[in-house]
């Protein structure tokens, strides 16, 4: 296993196996953010090592984190359940950025994995409790709302916007009344609720909620963007 170097606001902080590291607000942090922005918990996330692979936990317990690949794609990591498993993501692309959004600004850590001279690339790490898994399938009716109202999540970054669009939004977007994009997005979140997913289950406005599943669950990704606008000009 390689050490990690974890690159913010111009300085490196190296990790060796076996290693952590934590970021946030509080001043008790290996890496303290801005402590007058309030908008950043103060123990947002840790970078460490988990049983022999590189991992990034969310530790707090009200806002997402969000994982740009080297692609620029962007997925929330969201908080983790009461009594669930930890909301985590392998260091699985290189270079990998963790974004930190506060009420002032946005941080970014940039992850590099360290490899010696002539040393193989590791193969992918593969870890089981990482925030991942799979939805039944949906219709395409009920696709294309989430896919609307998840699009500024699947921009690249830096063009990556965290805030599902309002149900009027996407009900111009495509062409639908409120009600129906309001009943759709609705019967996708019940259905959820019913297959045993929790944090739904109380939600009066699900779409922030559903977007940061659906998207760290990879239930919708980047290539959804090009199935939506060609969806939608063969019915235009």
């Amino acid at each position: 296993m390689s050490g990690i170097d974890i690159e913010h606001d111009g300085a490196t902080h190296r990790l060796e196996p076996g290693g952590s590291l934590t970021v946030g607000r509080d001043e008790s942090c290996d890496i303290c953010l801005d402590p007058q922005d309030m908008g950043i918990s103060r123990l947002a996330g840790r970078i460490a090592d988990v049983g022999g692979i590189w991992a990034v936990t969310n530790l707090s317990r009200k806002r997402p984190l969000h994982i740009v690949d080297a692609t620029g794609f962007a997925v929330p990591l969201p908080v983790a359940l009461s009594n669930g498993p930890p909301s985590r993501r392998v260091v699985d692309t290189v270079p990998m950025t963790v974004l930190i959004a506060g009420e002032e600004w946005t941080h970014a850590l940039v992850l590099r994995l360290c490899h010696s001279p002539g040393e193989p690339a590791a193969p992918s790490p593969r870890d089981g409790l990482e925030t991942r898994t799979q939805l039944p399938n949906m219709t395409d009716r009920r696709r294309e709302v989430l896919v609307a109202m998840a699009e500024g999540y699947l921009r690249p970054y830096p063009f990556y916007d965290p805030r599902p669009r309002t149900y009027q939004d996407i009900a111009d977007r495509l062409g639908l009344s409120k009600s129906q994009v309001v009943k759709r997005i609705e019967q996708v979140r019940l259905d959820l609720v019913a297959a045993g997913v929790l944090g739904l289950e109380k939600e009066v406005d699900a779409r922030r909620a559903l977007c940061e599943w659906l998207l760290a669950t990879r239930a919708l990704s980047r290539s959804d963007v090009d199935w939506l606008r060609h969806r939608r000009d063969r019915n235009t």
